[in-house]
């Protein structure tokens, strides 16, 4: 999303300071994710790279002990193939959630969600992991969830921020004082308010 991109479509400079700074409050966080998960991909290859060549090592030693007692050795082995399965595991399910977390945040904006972290708490979370189908059948999930009473509040577009609390123009309520508001008058070349005005 560009700058140019929002003044294309007639947005004043506070409104694409606005849209801009939404965009960041949510991407920010999501690129930090990122790469949080490359460093620790990185971080993972290199213990699996060390790892195998420890296996390696050891296998090579066991031929050329063949006839010792190398239970211990096979121990070691198996205790580290063992090590680099669940972390391979580990990491296979850490990029999942990722991929999983991406789909349902994008979704969730695609609907017009208000509220992400109140929508997300509404759905089956565990059987959307699950899904073969995850993109569609978040958005299935999140459609059913725009048409219930119960929620389709959450959705829709946002509440405009409203800056200030003055009165607009043409407003009859009366709040303070009435001497200013006909010098104000006066001064506006209107004329005085009237009981039947009010």
């Amino acid at each position: 999303m560009k700058r140019e991109d929002l003044e294309a479509l007639g947005l004043s400079k506070e409104q694409i300071d606005k849209v801009l700074d939404l965009h960041h409050e949510e991407y920010d966080p999501v690129k930090k994710d990122l790469e949080q998960a490359q460093e620790d991909l990185k971080s993972e290859k290199e213990k699996t790279s060390t790892q195998s060549t420890t296996i390696k090592d050891l296998k090579k030693d066991l031929e050329e002990f063949k006839d010792a007692d190398v239970s211990g050795m096979k121990q070691k082995i198996a205790d580290l193939e063992q090590d680099i399965k669940e972390k391979d595991e580990n990491h296979q399910k850490e990029i999942a959630d990722r991929d999983f977390n991406d789909i349902l945040r994008e979704a969730i904006t695609s609907a017009n969600g208000k509220n992400a972290k109140a929508i997300t708490a509404l759905l089956d979370i565990d059987t959307l992991k699950a899904s073969k189908n995850q993109k569609e059948d978040i958005t299935a999930a999140l459609k059913a969830l725009t048409e219930a009473e119960d929620s389709k509040m959450l959705f829709g577009e946002p509440e405009p921020n409203v800056l200030g609390k003055g009165d607009p123009i043409g407003s009859v309520t009366k709040t303070g004082n009435q001497d200013s508001d006909a010098a104000m008058r006066a001064a506006m070349g209107l004329p005085p308010v009237t009981t039947e005005q009010k």
